[in-house]
């Protein structure tokens, strides 16, 4: 066969399996894996989703040819990799997902359907996990199956992933024991979604994310006096401090930060230089409420830098700009705000240039006809972990993190089956096939 009654063979066997892809993502939806060790949920509870979901996936990869193995890292939660071995003389493939997801939130929240629901309406599949991101999982095995249907055997080994964990960075749980298990590859793609700002396109570098912890102490009182503390005369830090007072000067310092930042960081693959930014995503004072002025504050930030940046730089030039802020502050000074590093997740930065972004460029244009964009990836995915372990690793995935995590969670169809056109017609470039 050319190569183009190879894509168009191919791509006609993924519309044939259009309804199987559908099916599969419903499926997956309908079993709850909340992550385990997400805050402020009944964690004995959800230990095992992920498991149920990897034990309903792995007689589905085995009906496809792939050699499986379902195994735990961390007692209550299995991930899953199959392997499908190659023809010979072809370089393998990985392609990446994960099984868990965070928490849908209230029933009432979800307008459409209801979250573990799976329906499917208006062309799109609803529930939590639909995007992020069980629908781009199933794109991968469906990808695989197309082309084997196709009369096609890969000359490279092709490796399925579906691990635990991703959510909340339990990588020794999930994709880095998968690494450790030796699941590796010459390239990986990882199937997270990847709008927007495109539906689909290939995404070679992913922002650093800092997890912080800014602590603020005061001197408690009975409120009643808060008058002695803010009015002109009175008898202020001698009598009692506000901490939320304290941390709101902090607060302020690092929206400040943040606002240089829009204008001194940057990277080519990010839309804009404001994309990296200081969110203070949880503030607790008191904590005894609002008639004792609270003598602790925390604020927890999510703090998101460019891929190029040393960590070790970023934290210095925050813990920095914390310090001159509190220097502007008589009980700041004497009492300096609390800093604690509490998680790192590193960034990848693959170029454009290296092979698998060739071959998924080739794979992009053969489903569309057109030019495939480039750009960076707004959040955090396991990419980063298979990067760091020598495995180049691209993400590229149906959906939009519009609506990843929130209510009325959702997946278009035409996303999942052009998502499989792409990943099918990537192991035709990047493993070479054999008839």
């Amino acid at each position: 066969m050319t190569d183009s009654q190879i894509r168009e063979r191919v791509l006609a066997e993924v519309d044939a399996l259009a309804d199987e892809l559908v099916q599969m993502t419903i499926d997956t939806v309908r079993i709850p894996s909340v992550n385990p060790t997400y805050p402020g949920i009944d964690q004995a509870a959800a230990l095992g989703g992920e498991t149920r979901v990897n034990e309903f996936c792995q007689p589905l990869m085995e009906a496809v040819g792939l050699e499986t193995d379902l195994w735990e890292a961390e007692k209550g939660r299995a991930n899953l990799a199959g392997k499908f071995s190659g023809a010979g003389g072809g370089r393998s493939l990985l392609f990446n997902g994960h099984v868990d997801v965070v928490p849908p939130g209230p029933d009432a929240n979800w307008s459409k359907a209801g979250p573990w629901s799976g329906e499917v309406i208006d062309g799109k599949i609803w529930g939590r996990g639909s995007c992020d991101m069980k629908g781009g999982n199933a794109a991968t095995l469906i990808a695989l199956k197309a082309v084997l249907q196709a009369g096609l055997h890969p000359k490279g080994d092709v490796i399925l992933e579906f691990v635990v964990g991703e959510e909340m960075m339990n990588t020794e749980a999930g994709t880095g024991a998968a690494i450790e298990r030796g699941y590796t590859a010459d390239a990986a793609i990882v199937a997270e979604a990847s709008g927007p700002p495109h539906r689909l396109g290939i995404i070679p570098a992913s922002p650093g994310l800092l997890y912080m912890a800014l602590t603020v102490k005061g001197k408690a009182v009975h409120a009643s006096m808060r008058d002695e503390l803010i009015r002109a005369g009175g008898g202020g830090a001698a009598i009692g401090v506000s901490s939320i007072d304290k941390a709101q000067i902090v607060m302020d310092g690092l929206r400040q930060l943040e606002e240089e930042w829009g204008q001194t960081k940057s990277h080519p693959m990010f839309k804009r230089p404001g994309h990296f930014t200081i969110y203070p995503g949880l503030v607790q004072g008191g904590p005894n409420g609002p008639f004792v002025i609270s003598e602790e504050s925390r604020v927890e930030y999510a703090i998101w830098h460019p891929p190029q940046e040393p960590v070790e730089d970023v934290r210095a030039e925050v813990e920095a700009h914390i310090a001159r802020v509190a220097a502007t502050d008589s009980w700041l000074r004497d009492n300096p705000p609390k800093v604690e590093w509490l998680l790192w997740w590193p960034p990848f930065d693959v170029s454009p240039d290296e092979p698998i972004c060739k071959a998924l460029e080739a794979a992009y244009t053969g489903v569309f006809g057109t030019e495939a964009p480039y750009y960076g990836f707004a959040a955090v995915d396991d990419g980063a972990f298979l990067n760091r372990a020598g495995i180049p690793a691209i993400t590229i995935g149906p959906g939009s993190l519009l609506v990843a995590h929130g209510p009325d969670e959702h997946v278009e169809i035409d996303d999942l089956i052009d998502a499989a056109k792409i990943y099918a017609l990537a192991i035709v470039e990047w493993c070479g096939v054999a008839s």
